[in-house]
């Protein structure tokens, strides 16, 4: 097969073709298509739409949803997407430990030990 070229997809191409289907399943209310489209919209390639990641965030985290939990609040912590609310964004990230999200548990724990906020 020497000589022949391979058709490379770029990922974010194959991620924008499956893009309306997964819109459609957050708006429908699924949790992990809602956690997945946010964590799209704040991917670095996809700057300026960090509030919309905020916003699909919000929606996960307020149904419980502890990695949104997380992620929602380490936004609102940095005033990613949103103005920066520090008590806010710990305060999910108490949730998110609360319903059993490890990453959560290590930063708040490695924050409170040394005094970052």
């Amino acid at each position: 097969m020497a000589g022949m070229k391979r058709r490379r997809l770029d990922k974010n191409q194959i991620f924008l073709s499956t893009l309306p289907n997964l819109i459609e399943s957050a708006e429908a209310g699924d949790l992990s298509a809602q956690h997945n489209l946010a964590a799209f919209y704040a991917a670095d390639d996809f700057a300026g739409q960090k509030n919309e990641a905020v916003r699909w965030y919000t929606h996960a985290a307020e149904r419980g949803h502890p990695l949104s939990q997380y992620d929602l609040g380490f936004m609102l912590c940095l005033g990613e997407g949103a103005g920066k609310e520090v008590a806010k964004g710990l305060w999910w990230m108490e949730q998110a430990v609360a319903n059993g999200e490890p990453y959560a548990a290590r930063l708040l724990s490695d924050v409170y030990a040394e005094g970052m906020f």
